[in-house]
Order: structure tokens, then C-alpha cells, then sequence
């Protein structure tokens, strides 16, 4: 699937300079290939591209006070496979010691305080897909998406409890029900076709059979229609940006679409 996406950022700085992290560029993967993509700053400055620790691209920007703005556009390649219908239970004792930090309990996804909750829900079913799939069907059925009833400091505990949030509410509920069956679950942000209304989208990826599969708890977006930008323990690690100095934040707009097919070609005559 070739998606194209973007967003623009408006801020107005208040300070000497502001130091500005942007985590909004299309990550690379094996299944992710990114093609053409423009980055435009107004003003015009210098920017140093970099990566996290959890290899997230992101770019780096001082900017002096006044009106300032990011303008994103890139077109992506996605063939993200869906999970397989059929997963046998892993050996939590034999997983990659690259996943085991995705098992473990996080700021925003306390797993240790979901177990008894996930056994009862979900922990006779012996299929490991099918865990994974009946987490995201009872997440969300069971809370009611309400914008502005959360904030940064919403955990998945709170959501729980509160049972109401936004999708990045719904991938750290998940998350935390995966790992506390021993299932790695990592947090994913991206840009998402299809969505209403248009914005940056959360939703989360768990390891399954070896391999990695994409999950949509809130919108049930497909894997291919998901063009990932960050992903990490939670949404600790993968903020859309990080910044030093005092700004007021202006309009967000986001775009992410399917990409229309090239025109056919028309053999000549012969």
C-alpha cells in the first residue's frame, strides 16, 4: 500500500530561542519503505538529524523567537502483514532478550497490576493471536472514546478505572493486558489512513511467533494503512516533540492518505 502523509506545526516563541525535538518523519522498517520526503521550516534554519535510543528518526531545530512553523510531506511504501490466524504460546523464558524489556512494567503501563484482570479475561484462550485479537476487541468495547476526559499524565491504570480516553488511552490498556500474560507489547504513534477525524494516531505492536504485528485497539485500522513514526515502551518514548523555552502552540493539521495509482500505461499500436 503507498500512503502519503504530513503534518504542519505553528508555533509562536516566546523566549530568545527555543530548542525544538521533532519525532514526525516515517520511520524506517522492513516493512516500511519511505520514498520521497520534504522537510520545510519557516523561517528557514539549520536542523541536525539524529535518532533515539529506540532508533525513532526525529531532527533537531534552535529557533528564535517569533512565529515558527514545521511543514512535513513524505510518500511511504507500507507491506505490513496482519497477524496470522494461529500462534502458539511462547516460552516467556526463551524470547529475544530484545523483547523483555517489552514485558516489564512502564510509566504509563503498569502490566504488574493487571494480572489476576487478564487471566480472568483472556488467559484460557490458548491461542496467542487470538489473546492479543479478543484484548483489542474488549478495549475497545469497553471504553468510550472521549476526548479531553485524559491527559499526559493518564495511565493505563487510570484508564481501567475510568474506562473512557483517546487512542493513545486504548494502545496503553492494551499494552499493559499483553504483557501481564507475558505477551511483549510495545507502544507505536504514526499517521493513519482512514482516520476521523484526521490526526496522529496511537495504537501498539506485539510479538507474536517471532515476529512483530501491528494492532489497532481504537479505530481497527489495517497494519498496511498505518505508517509508523515512533515506537517505544509507551508514549514516554515516542513524544511528537520535545521542548526547552516558553511557545505557544498553534494550529496541528495531519495528513495521511492512500496514494492514487499511477495512470496505465497504453501499449502503442502497432
Amino acid at each position: 500500500m503507498n500512503l502519503t502523509v504530513g503534518c504542519t506545526l505553528a508555533y509562536d516563541v516566546l523566549t530568545p530561542t527555543a530548542n525544538f525535538t521533532f519525532n514526525i518523519l516515517a520511520n524506517r522498517d522492513p516493512h516500511q519503505h519511505l520514498g520521497d520526503e520534504v522537510i520545510r521550516l519557516a523561517p528557514e534554519l539549520p536542523l541536525e538529524r539524529t535518532a533515539t535510543s529506540k532508533g525513532n528518526r526525529v531532527f533537531r531545530v534552535e529557533v528564535p523567537a517569533g512565529a515558527f512553523s514545521v511543514d512535513y510531506r513524505a510518500t511511504v511504501e507500507v507491506n505490513r502483514p496482519a497477524a496470522p490466524a494461529e500462534v502458539r504460546a511462547d516460552n516467556p523464558g526463551r524470547l529475544p532478550l530484545t523483547t523483555l524489556t517489552y514485558i516489564l512494567p512502564s510509566r504509563y503501563c503498569e502490566s504488574d497490576r493487571f494480572t489476576q484482570m487478564a487471566w480472568d479475561l483472556f488467559g484460557r484462550i490458548p491461542n496467542r493471536a487470538d489473546q492479543v485479537r479478543e484484548i483489542c476487541r474488549w478495549v475497545e468495547t469497553s471504553l468510550a472514546y472521549t476526548p479531553g476526559a485524559t491527559d499526559s499524565r493518564t495511565s493505563a491504570w487510570d484508564v481501567w478505572q475510568l474506562r473512557k480516553g483517546v487512542c493513545r488511552d486504548y494502545a496503553h490498556l492494551a499494552i499493559a493486558l499483553c504483557r501481564s500474560l507475558s505477551i511483549p507489547a510495545r507502544y507505536v504513534g504514526g499517521y493513519a489512513a482512514g482516520l476521523e477525524p484526521m490526526d496522529f494516531h496511537a495504537c501498539f505492536e506485539a510479538h507474536l511467533g517471532g515476529q512483530w504485528y501491528l494492532f489497532d485497539p481504537t479505530d481497527g485500522i489495517a497494519p498496511d494503512h498505518i505508517v509508523v513514526i515512533a515506537r517505544g515502551r509507551d508514549a514516554a518514548n515516542c513524544a511528537l516533540t520535545t521542548i526547552f523555552g516558553r511557545v505557544n502552540a498553534g494550529l496541528v493539521t495531519v495528513q495521511c492518505a492512500v496514494a492514487p495509482a499511477p495512470p496505465a500505461t497504453q501499449a502503442a499500436a502497432g
